[in-house]
């Protein structure tokens, strides 16, 4: 079961680029945590990576550093990735994923 997931896309029809980023973090059947990385183009299957972490601490600061590079999107592909969805809060003080993806 996934605690905490967010998803952004980078769109630019003028250019073609349609891009999706989900990244999820939980617990799997065993208990131990994990965060899962599902990128590619928007309709496509994508790639997903699915990294062990371990614990609820851990995947939270893994999750953060995912999402600081894609700050860099501007700079890499020409275009900012957009929050369409986040569901549980990251980060130790509280602060939901909104304020890091916009920071």
């Amino acid at each position: 079961m996934m605690e905490y997931s967010i998803l952004l896309h980078a769109c630019d029809p003028a250019r073609n680029i349609w891009r999706s980023y989900h990244i999820a973090a939980g617990q799997d059947l065993f208990g131990d945590w994990i965060v899962e990385l599902t990128y590619g183009r928007i309709g496509a299957k994508g790639r997903t990576k699915v990294v062990p972490v371990a614990d609820e601490e851990a995947a939270k600061k893994y999750m953060e550093t995912c999402l600081r590079k894609r700050e860099s999107a501007p700079k890499r592909i020409g275009i900012q990735y957009e929050l369409k969805g986040v569901s549980g809060v990251l980060g130790e003080r509280g602060r939901d994923t909104q304020d890091i993806t916009n920071a």
